[in-house]
């Protein structure tokens, strides 16, 4: 009989694999390269390098620059191989009040962000129509053919059915309806002949910290989305956990108070997500007398910067909004014991008391170590730009892994 260890070692056929990957890791950089230069980089010996270049050649994916400079010591001019499928990825926020539009080619970043405005009063059809618009006029502005496209990525509020790039239902529109086919709907604008990613705001905005934080694959992460909506994106060990009906990570519709009488979009009353709106807010404050501050121009961050000012009135609405994350975070604990939580959107501009009296609360439970329970991490970046990065990534790593 075999030892564990015999067992385990790689058959030629994935050695193969491994290589090629390794490989294609390198010409993602987008860098030109040498046969020398992977030898170097990845270990793997020149003449299989050379094999595995031809082999991405013959696929297309790859091509060869010609022969470089020669050495500093003289002697034959290596050549050049580099990634040449140029195709791109047109990025797609359709959210609540706006329509978010970019670029990626299969390797790189997410580039030429625009921002259309969407009323939040659109029907489905309307809201499709208004997206096709948007979609051909930055295209025709970009010099983007349809067969410049290789893959279309969808961000919308709501939950989705990944397989089926299907919206089950959202909250924030509840005059879509349910079990909407977005798939067909951009393949009905698109064509059939991309590659499609729908999926929900939150977790395509989650998916981006994979990104710029390669660590967080090998750990149970949580990010928060707080803007127009509260969900999580739970990430354990690089995958992101979504459940039979999608609703892994709604955290927004867990009931926090059952005495409120806010009745959410979901159905139900005292959901964290109404709690901590900044709907809710506005009338936190009308009732404590700051009627001159419940304006529409009152946004999460400009109620943050209120507090810092030091608003006494305000303090009170952000201690309450604290003890509404504190809950639904203790809760969550107990369900997914989370290693570190990032927080996206407008609660990323969070004020120092907002972030003590959380870690406070917190730390009030028992079971957890005197440590903190978990790392609380505040990303202020441009949630449009990450949800639009995480979705291009989900379709490039798909279009990489298929490559043998």
């Amino acid at each position: 009989m075999r030892s564990s260890k015999e067992r385990k070692v790689a058959m030629p056929a994935d050695a193969k694999l491994i290589n090629r990957h390794m490989i294609m890791d390198v010409l993602r950089r987008g860098e030109p390269v040498t046969v020398a230069d992977i030898h170097e980089i990845t270990g793997i010996s020149r003449p299989t390098a050379m094999k595995t270049l031809q082999h991405y050649c013959e696929l297309g994916v790859a091509r060869s620059l010609g022969l470089g400079e020669s050495t500093n010591v003289g002697g034959k001019k290596p050549e050049l191989f580099c990634f040449c499928d140029e195709r791109l990825i047109l990025c797609i926020n359709l959210w609540p009040k706006e329509i978010c539009i970019g670029r990626c080619g299969l390797i790189g970043d997410v580039e030429g962000l625009r921002v259309f405005p969407l009323s939040d009063s659109h029907s489905l059809d309307k809201a499709f129509a208004r997206l096709e618009e948007t979609a051909f006029a930055y295209m025709q502005e970009e010099g983007i053919a349809l067969d410049d496209l290789y893959g279309v990525m969808l961000s919308v509020s709501g939950t989705v059915d990944y397989d089926l790039k299907m919206l089950r239902y959202n909250s924030q529109a509840p005059e879509w309806g349910v079990n909407v086919m977005l798939g067909e709907r951009l393949k009905a604008i698109f064509g059939s002949e991309r590659e499609y990613f729908v999926g929900n705001a939150g977790k395509s905005t989650g998916r981006a910290i994979l990104i710029d934080q390669p660590e967080y694959a090998s750990r149970r992460v949580m990010t928060l989305f707080t803007t127009w909506g509260v969900s999580a994106c739970m990430i354990e060990r690089g995958h992101v956990l979504n459940g039979r009906d999608s609703l892994i990570g709604e955290i927004g519709h867990m009931v926090i108070s059952d005495c409120s009488n806010i009745t959410c979009g979901c159905g139900k009353r005292g959901c964290l997500e109404s709690l901590v709106s900044i709907a809710h807010v506005r009338d936190m404050l009308c009732a404590l007398g700051a009627q001159e501050l419940c304006g529409e121009e009152l946004t999460i961050p400009a109620l943050f910067a209120l507090s810092e000012a030091g608003d006494a009135r305000v303090q009170h609405v952000v201690r309450y909004l604290t003890h509404c994350f504190a809950v639904a975070l203790h809760n969550l604990s107990l369900a997914y014991n989370q290693e570190a939580v990032v927080i996206q959107g407008d609660y990323a501009s969070a004020d120092a008391l907002f972030d003590r009296c959380l870690r406070e609360e917190l730390t009030q439970f028992r079971y957890y170590p005197e440590q903190e329970p978990f790392a609380i991490i505040y990303d202020k970046r441009d949630i449009a730009m990450l949800s639009l990065r995480g979705g291009a990534h989900v379709i490039k790593t798909k279009y990489f892994a298929a490559l043998e």
